[in-house]
């Protein structure tokens, strides 16, 4: 998640104000906190330890912190471009500007219209002669990403659908916003972005800290999508959080994803994320704090979210600034 500076003042009041929310009730959620799954979710390649494995590999030494115009950056992309080749996909890099910084897209053809499934891969790097790792933002979004692109890989869709793995987040969502004023596909054909940025650990440690919790931005005006979303979640002993994007606005934290400048195009926009932590842009926020599990069930309610809105006839109502 981009940031001004390392500042948790402002994620504070964030906290806050979704805590408010939840405990008003104006943010619908499964119903229960714990439900029991009745299905289970250590299935290949979205079980927590596929996820892990991912997110210990890009907080790893060799990644130096994907530093947005860092060498990490590059060798982060050239990672997810490796195995969307190796999974099949047709695969595109898209220059972003400033040195090592790129977005990369596979492809999955298959409609006139698409379904975007996005994360960004860089992070703040090594910076002052300490790395900062970056589990959380966003080696857990971009591991839940390429889960879904690995177990959607041999799946038929009617909509095309689109991996982007974005760069230079960090720097104020440049990638995102160079996709946006360059398409790989164009705007007016595409349904629906689905955003994954800090998905990796307790709903909001710092104040509700809920184990099988997690929030989803942008289904308030798509109530068939926002079931589809509670039914999976509960299968996986997620409790979802539905969360209003124009709370967002009323903060001014609607700017600091990448699920942002698809929605101000007018583009149904829907994001995951389990929030804020003492850890956010802080050398600490390291492999050894993310939650496995947390991973798993954000990624198999994600997928379920995908098949559906890549397999529906009408385009999604999620939140749209349009």
């Amino acid at each position: 998640m981009r940031g001004a500076a390392i500042c948790l003042g402002v994620g504070a009041i964030w906290q806050i104000g979704l805590v408010l929310l939840v405990l008003l009730g104006a943010c619908k959620g499964t119903g229960s906190e714990k439900t029991t799954p009745t299905k289970p979710i250590e299935t290949d390649p979205l079980s927590p330890t596929a996820l892990m494995r991912d997110v210990e590999r890009l907080c790893g030494d060799a990644f130096a912190g994907r530093g947005s115009y860092q060498a990490g950056s590059k060798r982060a992309s050239d990672f997810v471009f490796a195995e969307f080749q190796r999974l099949g996909y047709e695969v595109l890099r898209q220059p972003v500007r400033g040195r090592h910084a790129e977005n990369i897209i596979a492809i999955k053809r298959s409609g006139e219209e698409a379904v975007v499934v996005s994360a960004h891969h860089d992070h703040l790097g090594v910076r002052n002669g300490e790395l900062y790792r970056g589990a959380d933002d966003n080696a857990s979004g971009l591991a839940v990403l390429l889960g879904i692109a690995r177990s959607r890989a041999t799946h038929k869709y009617k909509h095309t659908v689109l991996f982007i793995s974005f760069g230079a987040e960090e720097d104020g969502l440049v990638g995102s916003g160079v996709y946006i004023h360059d398409p790989i596909w164009p705007l007016t054909k595409t349904r629906a972005v689905i955003n994954f940025d800090m998905v990796g650990r307790n709903f909001f440690e710092a104040g509700a800290d809920q184990a099988e919790a997690a929030a989803i931005v942008g289904l308030e005006f798509d109530e068939a999508l926002a079931a589809v979303a509670e039914r999976a979640a509960a299968e996986v002993g997620l409790h979802l959080i539905l969360v209003p994007a124009r709370l967002l606005e009323l903060f001014t934290l609607h700017d600091r994803t990448d699920d942002w400048w698809f929605r101000r195009q007018g583009i149904g926009a829907i994001h995951f994320s389990t929030g804020l932590h003492k850890d956010y842009h802080q050398v600490t926020d390291t492999p050894n704090k993310i939650r496995p599990n947390q991973l798993a069930r954000v990624a198999h309610t994600a997928a379920a979210l995908l098949d559906s809105l890549a397999n529906s006839r009408h385009k999604s109502h999620a939140s749209r600034s349009k």
